[in-house]
C-alpha cells in the first residue's frame, strides 16, 4: 500500500475556491502523493503544489477513456485504478441534481464499488428537485467511508447515516499571515457575472444582472469618494469573472474619472490571497471571497447569490452584514455596518474536523478521540 497515490477528485479549472481546497489538503498530508486529472489548458496552475501529481487529458487520455467506456462505466479509471489507494473528493457545490436526473452519477458509482477508502470532503448537497436523486445519495454516501458536508442543512439531510458529519468550510482552516501595509489603502471586490449560469448557479438570477451590477457601483462610488483604491479580483476567468469585471471598471471610471481601479487578470492562488489579505474592506459576491475576508479579518459587505452562501452566514456569523440579491430589498450601503467574523481561531480549529474520516484513515488510530 505505501507509495500508491491519492485520487483528487473535484473541479479543478482554475477557479479560486476549488484550488484553495485542493492546497489545504496537499499542504495537511505532505508526506502523501495526490493525483488529478485536469484539461492541459489549466495545467500551470497546479504546478506549485509539490505533492500533487497532474494526468493531463490530453488527446491520447481522450482516447484511452472513449475506449474504456465501450467496455465499463469506469472509463479511464479501469487502467488508472491501480496505482490509488483512496479517492477523496474534494469540493464545493458538487451535489447539484441535473436536469431532474434522479441518480448518483456512474463515475462515482464505479469508483465506489471498487474503492474501499473513498471520502467526501467540503461540500455541500444540492441543489436537488425529486426524492429519488436524495434517496440516492443516501445509499451512495452509506456505502463510503466518510462524508464532511461544510452547511448543517446538507447534514441534517442524512442525519440519519452515522458516516456523514459537518465541520465548517475548509478554507477557514487556511493560516492567516500577516497583514502587510500598503502604500493606498483599497477595497478588494469580487464580482460574478450573473448573465453566465452553470449547472451549481439558479438561471433565474440573469434577471437581476443590471440591478446587482448598478449596486455594486453605488458601493464603489461611495468607497471612492471616501480615498479608497479599487482592486477587482477574479476568482475564475471560465465564468467571466475578469470580463464583468472590466465592464465595472469602465463604468466606474466614466462615474469617478480619477479613480485607482485594478484588476487582477493573471490567475494565481497565491496573488488573489495576498490582495484579499491586504485590503481594507472587502465587498464578496464569489462564496469564497467571504470566507476569505472571515480568515483574514476584513471588514466587508457580502451580495449573496446563493443558498449556500445564506446557510455558512445562517450556522457561522448571522450578524454578517451582507444582501441578498433577488430578494427584492432596496439595496443600501454603509461602510460603518461592514464586519466581519470574529474570533476566527475557534472557527479555523473547527474546520479542521473537515477532514476527520481521512485523518482517521491516513494516521489510523491518532485521531479516534477526536469528538466522537
Amino acid at each position: 500500500m505505501m507509495g500508491k497515490r491519492i485520487l483528487v477528485k473535484g473541479y479543478f479549472k482554475g477557479n479560486l475556491g476549488d484550488d484553495l481546497f485542493l492546497k489545504v489538503l496537499a499542504d495537511r498530508y505532505p508526506n502523501e502523493t495526490f493525483e488529478i486529472l485536469v484539461d492541459p489548458t489549466v495545467v500551470s496552475y497546479y504546478m506549485s503544489l509539490k505533492n500533487v501529481k497532474i494526468v493531463k487529458k490530453n488527446i491520447w487520455f481522450k482516447i484511452v477513456n472513449k475506449l474504456t467506456n465501450v467496455f465499463s462505466d469506469g472509463g479511464i479509471y479501469t487502467v488508472l485504478l491501480r496505482r490509488y489507494k483512496a479517492v477523496v473528493e474534494i469540493g464545493g457545490s458538487i451535489f447539484p441534481e441535473k436536469k431532474r436526473a434522479g441518480s448518483v452519477n456512474t463515475e462515482r458509482l464505479y469508483l465506489s464499488k471498487r474503492m474501499k477508502h473513498y471520502f467526501v470532503i467540503g461540500s455541500n448537497f444540492g441543489p436537488y428537485e425529486t426524492q429519488e436523486f436524495l434517496d440516492s445519495y443516501r445509499q451512495f454516501f452509506s456505502s463510503i467511508e466518510g462524508v464532511v458536508f461544510r452547511d448543517t442543512m446538507s447534514q441534517k439531510l442524512f442525519e440519519s447515516l452515522n458516516n456523514v458529519r459537518y465541520a465548517p468550510d475548509v478554507v477557514l482552516g487556511l493560516e492567516n499571515e500577516v497583514k502587510k501595509n500598503t502604500e493606498n489603502p483599497y477595497v478588494a471586490v469580487s464580482v460574478i457575472d450573473l448573465l453566465y449560469t452553470d449547472i451549481s448557479r439558479n438561471s433565474a438570477l440573469k434577471k437581476h444582472a443590471e440591478y446587482y451590477e448598478n449596486i455594486i457601483l453605488e458601493a464603489l462610488v461611495q468607497l471612492v469618494d471616501k480615498g479608497f483604491d479599487v482592486k477587482f479580483v477574479p476568482f475564475s476567468k471560465l465564468q467571466n469573472d475578469i470580463l464583468i469585471s472590466n465592464k465595472l471598471k469602465q463604468k466606474l471610471l466614466t462615474l469617478r474619472e480619477n479613480a485607482n481601479v485594478d484588476i487582477l487578470e493573471e490567475y494565481s492562488t497565491e496573488s488573489i490571497l495576498e490582495v484579499i489579505k491586504d485590503s481594507s474592506y472587502l465587498l464578496s459576491t464569489r462564496y469564497h471571497a467571504m470566507i476569505l475576508g472571515w480568515v483574514y479579518g476584513i471588514k466587508q459587505q457580502v451580495l449573496s447569490y446563493s443558498d449556500k452562501t445564506e446557510n455558512v452566514i445562517s450556522d457561522l456569523f448571522p450578524q454578517q452584514y451582507h444582501y441578498v440579491i433577488g430578494s427584492g430589498d432596496k439595496y443600501s450601503f454603509d461602510i460603518e455596518k461592514m464586519n466581519t467574523a470574529q474570533p476566527i481561531e475557534e472557527l479555523s480549529t473547527k474546520a479542521q474536523e473537515q477532514f476527520y474520516y481521512l485523518d482517521r484513515y491516513l494516521y489510523k488510530d491518532s485521531v479516534e478521540g477526536i469528538n466522537e
